[in-house]
């Protein structure tokens, strides 16, 4: 019955899309406004029936359900059995549709565009979902019947099992699919020819608003691999995790190239060009996800009839909407104020560098399935590839960052030069004496001098326009400058918890006591115990620093009896300045394997993205 009830939900919700988009075109009828707005809120209506009653048949284990069946299980704590509503393809998919609903009605309620402007954005987002509607309706129905009677399910994938599991795919979605309505807007503005300042300022708010929560879910997912899958660091350029940068990336150019656009607006059709990318990206993405054509721990499906599926969606949209680009784009004669170097040409350099990085990593991503196709052999591009090619790609355009600060919109001038040119004689000083007391390697100093050069610069100019706007609206005039710091702080997370690791393995039975640097690690004890759905053995371990005893840490290994797999379990203990990182690995003649990371300054990286966040925050609401 639940099933049914979903997948009635999940059509209706359909039939009233399709009810939104016709009733649009009869828009003189003011009958037809309302049937319009009535539409869009009963589809959304539907739209979460049909997404709860799913999220329902996990929660009491409906298993004639065949989707609850495949991922699910009685025992299962009830976190990961919500958790289990979008832990898998169709479950996903539908959080997909609803996300896309969502946005859709929020989106009703702007009042700054005007009437038909909102209205045709609405169709497009409508005719995007019908689009995606379609594919799980056809191709990922998640209200199957199973058929056979089953008393409990297979289980969920046990590294899903965890906390972070359960907001990470949620918010990584919110931004993922929320450049649908960015499309939605470029191709409203485009065909009615509305690129003015009132639109520009919508989207320029709905596009940082999901470039943020892009940014919080990808930060999410790499600190969820940091401390899950024992590997001993945060990001590893799996398949899927690029396919979630290249948005983000090209997302971040778009940010920043609204902020240029309120000076230029010359600029509206790379503004446009760049609304239709990053939907374009999310959507082939999508399809390399789901498509089962990329090996990965986060694939979700190895389906081809929903590969070609998407693919086919993917042509479309990202075709359709080209078109309207080239028959469309605004035209003007006005020239672009750009000179030798000021704010104007310095982001659009930047732009050009990010996109840049962006092919760069698309190319790493997709030249093994070329090569597959072509010789029907298997390769992989890994992280020296991406290492040698997208980090030096990106250093020009965190240059350009660091000297932002000092340059003005309209004139080659250098705002406060002198001092400028202290902070980087001061932080080239420091840098030279980390690197020398550390050991020096030429990317280390490079990313230590870059962050600190950020962060120094930054700060630089809050104190001006503190002493200017004497601390008024304190945030509103500096969150762009916040947000530079926060990326400051990250590159030197990234720098030093890459560059200044180090890891030692080591092997040590109970009592035994271990050197690692200026810690000792014992080993306590092992102990195995019970859980609902896993069995755990759990090593616990005394960290002392210099015979003073620091903390308990305890790393272990999992069993989880339904799908008869064993995890690994990471003791993290975090410090100030670095994390001890601990992995418990097989046992051999009574002694454990064990290895130990040291990870300086690792949680920089997330104290960075709390920082980028919170300014972008802060920008949504700054007019």
């Amino acid at each position: 019955m639940i099933s049914l009830i979903g997948f009635s939900g999940l059509i209706l919700s359909f039939i009233f899309n399709v009810i939104v988009i016709v009733s649009y075109y009869y828009k003189i009828n003011q009958r037809f406004n309302h049937i319009f707005y009535l539409a869009l809120y009963c589809s959304l209506f539907f739209m979460c029936l049909s997404f709860f009653a799913l999220m329902f048949a996990y929660i009491s284990s409906d298993f004639s359900n065949f989707n609850v069946f495949q991922n699910s299980h009685s025992s299962k704590p009830l976190l990961y059995k919500i958790t289990g509503t979008w832990g898998n393809h169709e479950g996903s998919m539908l959080l997909w549709l609803l996300i896309m609903s969502l946005y859709n009605v929020f989106f009703s309620f702007n009042i700054t565009l005007e009437d038909h402007v909102r209205k045709l954005t609405i169709v497009f987002q409508s005719f995007l979902y019908l689009c995606f509607s379609l594919f799980v309706i056809l191709t990922s129905n998640p209200f199957l019947v199973n058929s056979i009677d089953s008393n409990e399910g297979l289980g969920l994938n046990p590294i899903l099992q965890d906390p972070a599991l359960a907001i990470h795919p949620p918010v990584l979605y919110i931004g993922y699919v929320g450049f649908s309505l960015i499309l939605s807007l470029a191709l409203a503005g485009l065909i009615l020819n509305q690129l003015d300042n009132l639109w520009i300022q919508v989207i320029k708010r709905w596009a940082m608003f999901c470039w943020l929560m892009l940014t919080g879910g990808i930060a999410l997912g790499s600190y969820w691999a940091y401390y899950e899958l024992g590997w001993g660091g945060w990001w590893f350029w799996d398949p899927v995790e690029n396919v979630s940068l290249m948005p983000w990336i090209t997302g971040l150019a778009l940010v920043h190239s609204l902020m240029i656009t309120k000076q230029e607006q010359l600029l509206k059709r790379w503004v446009v060009f760049l609304s239709i990318l990053c939907f374009s990206l999310s959507i082939l993405g999508t399809f390399l996800v789901r498509s089962g054509i990329l090996t990965s721990v986060h694939s979700f499906a190895a389906d081809a009839s929903r590969g070609i599926f998407i693919l086919i969606l993917f042509l479309t949209i990202t075709g359709f909407s080209f078109i309207i680009f080239i028959l469309k784009s605004p035209h003007s004669n006005k020239q672009i104020n750009l000179l030798f170097i000021n704010k104007t040409s310095a982001l659009i350099i930047n732009n050009i560098v990010m996109l840049i990085a962006c092919i760069t990593i698309l190319l790493g991503t997709i030249y093994p399935i070329i090569i597959e196709v072509l010789t029907n052999k298997r390769m992989s591009v890994g992280a020296p590839y991406y290492n040698s090619t997208v980090l030096p790609i990106l250093l020009p355009g965190f240059l350009i960052m660091s000297i932002a600060p000092m340059l003005s919109w309209q004139s080659n001038k250098l705002d406060k030069i002198k001092n400028y040119i202290y902070i980087l004689i001061v932080t080239s000083i420091l840098t030279l004496l980390i690197t020398y007391l550390t050991k020096f390697n030429i990317w280390g100093f490079t990313g230590t001098i870059l962050g600190l050069w950020i962060i120094a610069a930054s700060l630089l100019s809050i104190l001006h326009n503190c002493l200017k706007y004497k601390f008024k609206k304190f945030f509103i005039y500096n969150n762009a400058l916040i947000a530079h710091m926060g990326v400051g702080i990250m590159i030197i997370g990234i720098t030093f918890s890459s560059i200044f690791q180090t890891k030692n393995n080591f092997t040590i039975q109970t009592g035994e006591i271990v050197n690692s640097g200026q810690y000792s690690l014992q080993l306590k004890n092992l102990k195995i115990e019970e859980k609902n759905n896993f069995q755990e053995l759990l090593g616990i371990f005394l960290l002392h620093k210099k015979n003073e005893f620091l903390t308990t840490i305890k790393s272990s290994k999992r069993y989880y009896y339904v799908s008869k797999v064993i995890t690994t379990e990471a003791g993290i203990y975090h410090d100030w300045f670095q994390d001890f990182y601990l992995v418990l690995g097989n046992e051999k003649n009574n002694k454990w394997s064990i290895t130990i990371y040291h990870n300086p300054l690792v949680s920089f990286i997330w104290i960075g993205v709390m920082i980028m966040i919170f300014s972008g925050m802060v920008g949504i609401f700054k007019r």
